[in-house]
């Protein structure tokens, strides 16, 4: 008993494979016994003691208790002990995590004998048949229990009938293209998304308040202008290449304040999809009573690490100010560890400036439209290992997104109910 339980669990497992004739029917029994409950008091305690090979020397403690009792008490002498020392082993791991092929594949390297194979998949399907009359797995359990929003390997049957506006979640969590330092620190922390929708608000008082906006301001329309794609726009350039008219480059928006021609065209543009509006400087991120047009998505990390390096301008009336520029790899320097931001000194940090998030975003992400079915949905986190995706309309306004959260049986199933009711 004391080769057991004062080795390395490895140095135990070998020994219950290989010695033969050294172990009573008492010692084999004290020892699963106390291992057993051992190994479910540490893995319930959030210890990280492992799962994985406790199970394996309890299952092979198990088996050669098995094959001791034969010997002794029934009396088969040409009996092997490892044999069912492995067994055991195999059967216990497959019961409790309901590994079949992979188990296989592992036990049949460590014993190096393909002849084990036949009764080790024999073992490891009975066993999980077995357990599948009671209960999941114990990783699938401990999963729901903790709460990961992990997809099953296809959508669930009869889900055919909800789309995508269903299930989105309306509670949008957004950022300006250029957005106070101070509204991102306190975005950050009242939320806890991996990622946030970089938008412009349609407000009505836009006509009304002229020429009476921020810098700010300024530079969120213009960024909206020029990102815009009318079907004119894309049709005379179209025309201008398949003619094999050279096409003169229209300068592009400065995003300090400065003008250019292309946001006179735009202003002087009849398509009502151009008519664009600035958002409230008070108005607060989270609330979203007018139209939201979504430009791109960043990460949290991404907006984390520009605020480590001070990536922000001074707010200022001529619009000269500079923002300092940040590299791909300065951005993922620290990964997969990133900052968080309750790790930062808020007293380095000026509140007051403003930060241009545009040149980080994704301004192309994975988008669906509100009508798409949750078969679909569902692929497309499945196949692009997607973890967030904006719902957008016709208008390009971004009316919700969808998480792994929202594709889970449990929450599907939910909605449904609902539905029917």
């Amino acid at each position: 008993m004391a080769t057991l339980f004062f080795n390395s669990q490895e140095d135990a497992i070998k020994q219950l494979f290989h010695q033969e004739g050294t172990f009573s029917l008492a010692s084999l029994g004290i020892f699963f016994i106390c291992f057993f409950f051992l190994a479910c008091w540490t893995y319930g305690a959030s210890v990280p003691s492992g799962l994985f090979v406790p199970s394996l020397l309890c299952g092979a403690a198990y088996g050669r208790f098995v094959a001791t009792l034969l010997i002794n008490v029934l009396g088969y002498s040409k009996i092997y002990s490892g044999t069912f020392a492995l067994i055991g082993a195999a059967a216990f791991l497959g019961g409790v995590v309901r590994m079949t092929i992979s188990l296989t594949v592992i036990m049949i390297e460590s014993t190096n004998d393909i002849s084990y194979g036949l009764p080790i998949m024999i073992v490891l399907m009975v066993a999980k048949w077995s357990g599948d009359l009671f209960n999941e797995g114990l990783y699938d359990i401990h999963i729901k229990l903790r709460g990961v929003p992990l997809l099953e390997w296809e959508a669930p049957h009869g889900q055919e009938r909800l789309k995508a506006s269903d299930i989105m979640d309306t509670k949008l969590a957004y950022i300006y293209p250029h957005t106070r330092v101070q509204s991102i620190v306190q975005i950050l922390r009242t939320t806890v998304h991996n990622a946030y929708a970089v938008v412009t608000i349609d407000t009505p008082k836009d006509e009304e308040r002229g020429h009476d906006r921020t810098s700010r301001e300024r530079q969120n329309v213009q960024y909206r202008k020029q990102s815009a794609i009318t079907r004119s726009q894309e049709q005379r350039r179209r025309l201008y290449s398949f003619s094999g008219t050279s096409v003169e480059p229209q300068p592009m928006v400065n995003l300090r304040g400065r003008t250019s021609s292309l946001v006179e065209e735009m202003n002087t543009s009849s398509d009502p999809h151009v008519d664009f509006a600035v958002p409230d400087s008070e108005q607060p991120l989270s609330v979203d009573h007018h139209a939201v047009r979504l430009h791109g998505v960043i990460l949290r990390s991404q907006l984390v690490a520009l605020l480590v390096q001070k990536v922000y301008y001074t707010e200022s009336s001529d619009g000269n100010s500079e923002q300092p520029t940040l590299s791909y790899e300065a951005i993922t320097s620290q990964y997969p560890r990133y900052p968080d931001i309750y790790d930062l000194d808020m007293q380095d940090i000026d509140s007051t400036m403003i930060m241009d998030v545009t040149p980080y975003m994704n301004d192309s992400p994975y988008i669906v439209s509100p009508s798409t079915r949750v078969p679909q949905v569902f692929n497309l986190f499945r196949s692009m290992g997607l973890r967030h995706l904006p719902v957008v309309n016709d208008q390009g306004e971004i009316v919700g997104i969808v998480t792994r959260h929202n594709l889970t049986h449990e929450y599907l199933a939910d909605i449904a109910r609902d539905i029917d009711h």
